[in-house]
This record gives C-alpha cells, sequence and structure tokens, in this order.
C-alpha cells in the first residue's frame, strides 16, 4: 500500500481539475483531516482503480454508485453520500425523449457512452442491440460523434454532461438533454481494513452537510448537479 499510517489515498476516473474532482477533493480533504488523517486523491482508469481498491494497494474508491460493494466485497460503503445525481441523455434532435433504461428498449438507435462507468455497462447492453452500442474513452468524444451524425444519443453522468455542455466546445453547438434514465447517489467506498473510520467518516459528511459546507464546495467548484443538501437543479 502507498498510504503511511495517517494518510487515506483514494482512486477515481474523475480529474483533479474538473469540477467533480475539484469537488471531491475539497470534501474528503475536509472530511479526513476532521478525524485525524491526510487525504490523498489519485486518478486512474475505472477499472484499475476498482482492482487496486479490491486488493488493498489503494484505500478505497472516491465516488461509486450506491451498490458498487455489491460486486466489490472487500469495499464497505460510506453510507452518507456526497452527491445526488442522474444518468441522462443527449441528442442533437430535440424531439427524442427518454425517460428509464427501457425507453431505449425496441429502438434503434445508436447509442454511445463512456467506458467503466458501471451503470451505463450493466444497464444499456440490455436495452440496445449490440451493434448499436459503443463505448468511448471520454464523455466529449461521445458528444462529438453526435454533432458528426455518427451516433444518437449519447449517455452518461449528469455532472460530466452539464459541465461539459457549458464549456466553450459545446455551448452553442445544438446538444439537447433529452431525459433521465435513472438517479444514483454517489458514495466513497473504504477497503474493509478501515472498517473503524467508515462510521465516522460518514458521521463527519452529515455535520458537513448540515453546515452547509457541501454546498459551498458545490459553488466553489463550479459542479453542476443536483446534491442532497441542494433542492433539486
Amino acid at each position: 500500500a502507498w498510504s503511511t499510517e495517517n494518510e487515506i489515498t483514494l482512486g477515481t476516473q474523475k480529474p483533479l481539475d474538473s469540477p467533480s474532482g475539484t469537488f471531491l477533493n475539497l470534501v474528503y480533504t475536509e472530511a479526513f483531516r476532521r478525524i485525524g488523517y491526510k487525504f490523498i486523491y489519485q486518478t486512474f482508469p475505472a477499472k484499475r482503480s476498482s482492482l487496486l481498491s479490491d486488493n488493498g494497494t489503494l484505500d478505497g474508491e472516491l465516488s461509486r454508485i450506491y451498490s458498487y460493494n455489491d460486486i466489490h466485497p472487500n469495499l464497505i460503503r460510506i453510507e452518507e453520500p456526497h452527491w445526488t445525481s442522474g444518468f441522462i441523455g443527449v441528442s442533437t434532435d430535440k424531439a427524442l425523449k427518454l425517460h428509464g433504461w427501457n425507453s431505449l428498449k425496441n429502438t434503434d438507435y445508436k447509442v454511445v457512452f463512456m467506458a467503466g462507468i458501471k451503470g451505463c455497462e450493466t444497464n444499456l447492453p440490455k436495452v440496445v442491440k449490440p451493434e448499436n452500442l459503443e463505448s468511448v474513452s471520454h464523455t466529449s468524444h461521445g458528444l462529438r460523434m453526435l454533432l458528426k451524425q455518427r451516433a444518437d444519443i449519447h449517455i452518461g453522468a449528469e455532472m460530466d454532461i452539464l459541465s461539459l455542455l457549458e464549456s466553450d466546445e459545446f455551448k452553442s453547438s445544438g446538444l439537447y438533454i433529452i431525459g433521465e434514465l435513472e438517479r444514483f447517489t454517489g458514495h466513497a467506498f473504504l477497503h474493509n481494513k478501515h472498517e473503524a473510520l467508515v462510521p465516522k467518516l460518514s458521521a463527519v459528511l452529515n455535520d458537513m452537510k448540515n453546515e452547509g459546507l457541501l454546498n459551498k464546495y458545490r459553488m466553489l467548484s463550479k459542479l453542476k448537479t443536483t446534491f442532497t443538501d441542494h433542492p433539486q437543479i
């Protein structure tokens, strides 16, 4: 393991300089400080991060969906979520409407999504024909495919898409949000060797939320999403 005694290293595929990465770094630096630990942010491709967390090289995962440890039994969920978000669809055709994964059933749309996002990897193959489904290495690649008419719909995490749609490249490009597939909460997960820290970290996150600190960090990091301590946007 890389961490020394009073350090905790968590992995994520979210770049540190992205709005979601900035937010998570602020939240967990403060949360771990309150329980006497130094927090270290490490970026890896999603699958590699999973592997390193499962075997205890990393101390855990920084942000995964609620049910993540169903298939990663070495990890324990921090019950207090840091955000509420969703999987949303984007298209150049604003007449398209999605509501739930099943709204893609029996359609012929070409769908792209970012590789390594569990919710998409699990649900999309059940409702989209294999020849119509493609994964990309970055959300921006998926959006560019829509603009080049090489795909009909991009499905991804709300916050990744919303921050890109506000960027110079995509701001007035004629992309539309066409619906929501599923809502989910984001949680940190610790390797079971840190079991004793789990209730402490959850309590501290709850305190920070009640103090309005998560909301403050959300604004500082310019993160676009809906939050557990924030009205639905």
